[in-house]
């Protein structure tokens, strides 16, 4: 006998048995049928149950869209940031088997509402270490040391100060480079400085006094290009001496800049504040056990609203419109992960601290968004249904339908009977037994298997998909987010919702069912094959192939004197598009604010042009991004065909009475064996591919900066 060939009386079983009382004469004080309410308790708890599933399917979904900002921001590698994802899945795990089986044998509607609470305040505590970690403020101390060495001495305030000796101090011998020093000295200044003259006032926040130092750069170069014999150095001299005498505090600003350039002396202070901000305690162990806890409460309170909510769905509606039902619960879950994405990609346009450096924008690699803001909304919104769902009556009631006839509502199983009077060995037994009966179901296995593949293969897809979309195709993160929501998750809703109406359609059971479910599942994978084959010749990508032969040591001849050895991942690009790591790769000694969030670099020695710009680092994958994401449309939309059936298969494969427990055992599985290793198996995987890192406090490896694209998009 086929093992796809279900009983008739599991299968086929007859529709729940509804007590049908006709009144002939209204009651007095019952509503007549033609007056009968139209929203009854039943409509009230699906109403509420729905939202309670919506904002369950829509935390879920965001905190994938929430772990690059958190990796960044607390600096944690992709395979810890893997475990925070499966956090939850533990939480699930040790206790779904016994809330499912206990759950089901009480108020339904209760348990399922305080499960939704649950969530809410993990939802709530996942946003708490943005406040309870912020980063430290600077240590002074480090400032007054930085600002007691660049104290002109009075050799330098003196009239007569030499070429040379202007040269040495410490913030204009940073800005030219050891030769043009060497040069420069030999020049001859007959005239005393004029500190009258007029000055360049222009500002950059990230240059000391750089309207005036621009133009003894220019000076500097036509000493250097002219054809005279002896050129006269006075004016050069003069703006030198100026620049020292005006010396200002920006050194700080310059060291709190989202990028580096090439300075040697600010680029050393971003190194002291970084260690003074690990000695400050700014790590990630602290951040890490909050964020454990927290998703361990979540994976509690989300093992209610599946294995309870859809069996009482079960009991109270007609078989025939079951299909639909579910298909109508698949596609209102599914826009869960879409408003979750949507929600994401708003948060991610405002800055973590809602205080950006100047000149870091949302498309930058190193921004980080207000990720925190998402849960605090998810969290808000799902404290008001779960309390609604804690209200609910103790006991089963019965209504009146539109019909006029009178329904019970079963808040309670009707399958399981009272066993109050049981001793606690007869509980235990009941309870090994109702698992038995489960697990000796072959289709129920089968079926579960099946379903544990497809999650350990999406689970870590889905977390680690923007990542690899902002990498490889160098889309902005809020893009990324709102790209997903738009192709893959509706595209997954939509194939729910028409897999349900199929379903109902065509009347598909037994072996059809298992037969179009095969069928769905096989073509979705060649789909998601076929993005191997989607490559991109991002900025980024470019990157990585062009420092291969230097074993990605960034360092050249040109920017050797800079002090880029901890300069961090911003990525600009000359006139010809030809990217840089970050401005002091490309030998940037000059940084001049051009909008709210464009930043010039100018006198690059690694650049052609002497010029390099974020807004030069053009995109060239506008085919490449439409033909991945067609085929993300495509393929979700068949993978979502096959969820209604699925579920179908595994709730008529066992006894009515075991339902609640059949599905809680799935989810223990599906969260053991897929949903749980996952993101780990991903997240080491990612890591693989891995060209340079960032260091943490311990002086471990930190997030990654940069990727090899093609490793990347095969593996």
């Amino acid at each position: 006998k086929s093992i796809f060939q279900m009983p008739n009386q599991v299968w086929d079983r007859p529709s729940p048995e509804t007590p049908v009382a006709i009144a002939t004469k209204p009651a007095p004080d019952r509503p007549s049928p033609e007056r009968g309410p139209k929203f009854t308790k039943l409509h009230g708890f699906l109403t509420v149950f729905v939202v309670v599933y919506l904002m369950e399917a829509m935390g879920g979904m965001y905190i994938v869209s929430a772990i690059q900002n958190i990796e960044k921001q607390f600096r944690l590698p992709s395979r810890l940031s893997g475990i925070l994802v499966s956090a939850s899945d533990i939480g699930y795990i040790s206790t779904v088997i016994f809330i499912a089986y206990f759950g089901a044998r009480g108020n339904r509607a209760r348990w399922i509402g305080a499960g939704a609470l649950g969530m809410a305040v993990a939802y709530l505590l996942i946003a708490s270490p943005n406040f309870i970690f912020p980063t430290p403020p600077l240590a002074r101390g480090t400032f007054h040391n930085v600002k007691d060495s660049l104290m002109p001495s009075n050799e330098l305030l003196a009239p007569n100060a030499s070429l040379a000796l202007l040269l040495r101090y410490p913030l204009i011998s940073d800005r030219f480079t050891p030769d043009q020093i060497k040069r420069l000295s030999k020049f001859n200044a007959e005239n005393e400085v004029n500190h009258e003259r007029p000055i360049n006032n222009k500002s950059s926040p990230y240059m000391v006094d750089y309207g005036l130092m621009h133009e003894a750069v220019f000076e500097a170069r036509q000493l250097l290009n002219s054809t005279e014999e002896a050129p006269d150095a006075s004016n050069f001299r003069s703006l030198l001496a100026i620049y020292v005498a005006r010396r200002k505090d920006g050194v700080q600003a310059a060291s709190n800049a989202p990028f580096s350039y090439c300075s040697a002396l600010v680029n050393g202070m971003q190194a002291k504040i970084r260690a003074m901000k690990c000695i400050n305690g700014e790590d990630s162990h602290g951040p890490f056990i909050v964020f454990c806890c927290a998703l361990l409460l979540l994976g509690i309170g989300r093992t209610l609203p599946w294995s309870l909510g859809v069996p009482l769905i079960d009991d109270n509606v007609s078989k025939k419109s079951m299909p639909t039902y579910f298909g109508a619960i698949s596609f209102i879950r599914i826009l869960g992960p879409i408003s979750g994405f949507l929600i994401a990609s708003f948060v991610n346009k405002f800055y973590f601290d809602f205080n950006p450096p100047e000149g870091l924008r949302p498309d930058d690699q190193s921004w980080i968004g207000a990720w925190w803001l998402g849960f605090i909304i998810i969290g808000i919104l799902t404290i008001i249904p779960s309390i609604v769902l804690c209200l609910f009556p103790t006991a089963n009631v019965s209504v009146i339908s539109e019909d006029g006839k009178q329904r019970k509502i079963n808040f309670n199983d009707k399958h399981h009977k009272d066993n109050a009077d049981k001793g606690l060995s007869e509980r235990i037994k009941d309870f090994v037994d109702t698992y038995r009966s489960v697990i000796t179901s072959k289709i129920y296995v089968y079926s579960a298997t099946g379903r544990i593949l497809d999650i350990m293969a999406f689970k870590g897809y889905i977390v680690f998909l923007p990542k690899y979309l902002e990498n490889h195709f160098g889309i902005a993160r809020y893009l990324v987010h709102r790209y997903m929501a738009i192709f893959g998750v509706f595209g997954f809703a939509l194939g729910s919702g028409c897999g349900g109406l199929f379903t109902r359609k065509f009347k598909l059971n037994g072996k059809r069912v298992a037969l179009f479910v095969f069928i769905v599942s096989s073509l979705n994978i060649l789909m998601y094959f076929s993005k191997i084959f989607i490559s991109c010749d991002s900025s980024l990508a470019q990157m990585g192939r062009q420092h291969v032969h230097t074993a990605y040591n960034l360092t050249q001849s040109c920017n050797v004197d800079c002090g880029c050895k901890e300069a961090k991942l911003y990525p600009v690009c000359d006139q010809s598009g030809k990217p840089f790591y970050s401005p002091c790769h490309a030998g940037c000694r000059e940084a001049s604010k051009q909008g709210p969030y464009d930043i010039d670099f100018s006198s690059c020695s690694c650049a052609e042009g002497g010029r390099v710009s974020k807004n030069w680092c053009v995109q060239s994958c506008t085919a490449s991004t439409v033909a991945f994401f067609s085929t993300v449309l495509i393929g979700s939309f068949i993978g979502g065909l096959g969820i209604v059936p699925g579920l179908l298969i595994l709730i008529r494969s066992v006894p009515p009475a075991t339902r609640s427990a059949a599905l809680g055992l799935q989810g223990f599985m599906i969260s053991l064996f897929g949903t749980l290793p996952s993101p780990i198996i991903w997240g080491i995987i990612v890591d693989s591919t891995c060209l340079i890192w960032d260091q943490s406090c311990d002086g471990t490896r930190g997030s990654c900066s940069l990727y090899d694209p093609a490793a990347l998009r095969v593996k």
